[in-house]
């Protein structure tokens, strides 16, 4: 089997992502599970995902992938979920038999749309939101310091997370590479045909890719002041996600149980 995964934020194109890999792979690509029984089976439940991002990839974690692993069917299998990659998906895949055959997606967008679309729709608002979809910062497994971004409030947790996802995804090139295939791209260029079509070679897809139709898209737009306020607390940010990281594996962090 051969099995493509990303990892990304959230409000980064996950559900475009879906429709263009079940177009031009022929198959039926999975966004989210979100039937009822797919919570803790398919889906990771609150419980999964606090207790890997507070103790790590724990029995509990260790075994919702097992079960998981162990249900995927079909020669391709492709899931968008921007959650997996936040409760282990990558610790538990490097020890699969579903290894060698992986791609592993690093979605990314423009960040200050981004930060906006988590602002717009008022994402952290309430913790069982971050919880079930996103991050928080009081986990104690966390690459990015909260406390300069908890002084501007919700700028500041929905900064955190971008940065945080941000660094997760080069936390774990940096880490796995030599163990999964990993292939970059961004919204703004997937979705345009030029970027497509390379995105879909470095999938070792040939022929002409086939363009789904935008979706998911936020019905209310941010405020001319959000907007600003948001692109100047980013351009003024200072962050190098590349050496933080590295300086990070060095002192021996990982998302394994202490």
């Amino acid at each position: 089997m051969k099995t493509f995964f990303t990892i990304t934020a959230g409000r980064t194109g996950t559900a475009w992502l879906r429709s263009f890999l079940s177009l031009n792979f022929g198959i039926e690509a999975i966004h989210e599970p979100l039937e009822i029984d797919d919570f803790g089976t398919q889906m990771p439940d609150i419980r999964t995902m606090r207790n890997f991002n507070n103790f790590g990839n724990n029995e509990v974690v260790r075994d919702f992938w097992k079960n998981k692993f162990n249900s995927l069917e079909g020669e391709i299998y492709a899931e968008t979920n921007h959650t997996l990659a936040k409760c282990g998906l990558i610790e538990n895949l490097i020890n699969s038999d579903l290894a060698d055959e992986s791609t592993i997606i690093l979605l990314k967008r423009n960040l200050v749309k981004q930060c906006l679309s988590f602002l717009v729709r008022q994402d952290f608002r309430n913790i069982t939101m971050a919880w079930q979809w996103y991050l928080h910062p009081s986990y104690k497994k966390i690459i990015i310091n909260p406390k300069p971004f908890m002084q501007m409030q919700d700028i500041g947790i929905a900064l955190w997370y971008c940065y945080e996802m941000a660094a997760r995804q080069e936390y774990y090139r940096q880490k796995y590479e030599d163990k999964l295939r990993f292939v970059d791209i961004s919204l703004e260029e997937v979705t345009k045909l030029d970027g497509a079509q390379s995105f879909l070679s470095a999938l070792h897809v040939s022929g002409e890719c086939k363009m789904p139709l935008p979706e998911n898209q936020n019905k209310a737009n941010p405020s001319s002041e959000l907007v600003d306020k948001v692109t100047q607390v980013i351009d003024s940010t200072n962050f190098d996600v590349e050496i933080l990281v590295k300086d990070l594996i060095s002192k021996g962090f990982s998302f394994e149980p202490i």
